[in-house]
């Protein structure tokens, strides 16, 4: 674990995408925990930092791609939080709708079967989720893709990479929509944030 801004930490630990704690008071949210080889990996992480597993109050995805979400169902059973996932997503997941049309997205849906968290909040649009956090509605990378801005920390999911010189697009072939991605991703940089935390590239500070 690396403490990044004040409550904001880096669990290095997951497996596939990025994984952070937010300590937000009577809130306490795992952001995208990662496939579910890496649940119990997270979990030792935790304690070793002296924290429990089950204080985890909600869970927060920023999509539904399997390296994101395949522990999520795992570690809502444990500890009951609520999770929190993009309506459009949701509805992908429960085969209410295909998934995007794009080669990449119709082969992953056909070998890569995400179970649907319990609890399950779903977010539209752009919205507050409590005091001070707040969903951005940010579709290019998914239909239902949602960054999450925290006081001066904002996570991004797969809408880009981050380095040194600022926010990177993703690859196009993995993209739903890549013309919506840029914009996206202009919307983002233009957020101001203090700390930039991607789902691929490692977290970055652009200013103190």
């Amino acid at each position: 674990m690396k403490q990044l801004a004040e409550n904001t930490y880096w669990l290095t630990d997951s497996v596939g995408a990025h994984c952070y704690w937010l300590d937000d008071g009577d809130r306490v949210a795992i952001i995208d925990p990662g496939m579910k080889a890496g649940l119990n990996k997270v979990a030792r992480e935790l304690r070793a930092a002296g924290r429990s597993p089950y204080e985890v109050t909600d869970i927060l995805l920023t999509h539904y791609d399997i390296d994101h979400t395949g522990a999520a169902a795992e570690w809502q059973r444990r500890t009951g939080a609520r999770t929190w996932l993009g309506s459009e997503d949701a509805a992908i997941l429960t085969g209410a709708v295909p998934p995007p049309s794009t080669f990449l997205r119709q082969f992953t849906g056909a070998i890569a079967h995400v179970e649907l968290p319990g609890n399950l909040q779903l977010i539209e649009g752009d919205t507050e989720l409590w005091s001070g956090l707040t969903a951005l509605h940010t579709p290019g990378h998914t239909p239902g893709h949602h960054s999450f801005r925290h006081g001066s920390v904002l996570f991004v999911g797969d809408t880009g990479t981050a380095d040194a010189t600022g926010l990177k697009p993703m690859r196009a072939l993995i993209m739903s929509d890549p013309m919506q991605g840029l914009a996206d991703l202009a919307r983002l940089g233009a957020q101001g944030a203090e700390w930039v935390c991607c789902g691929h590239s490692d977290p970055v500070r652009y200013k103190s």
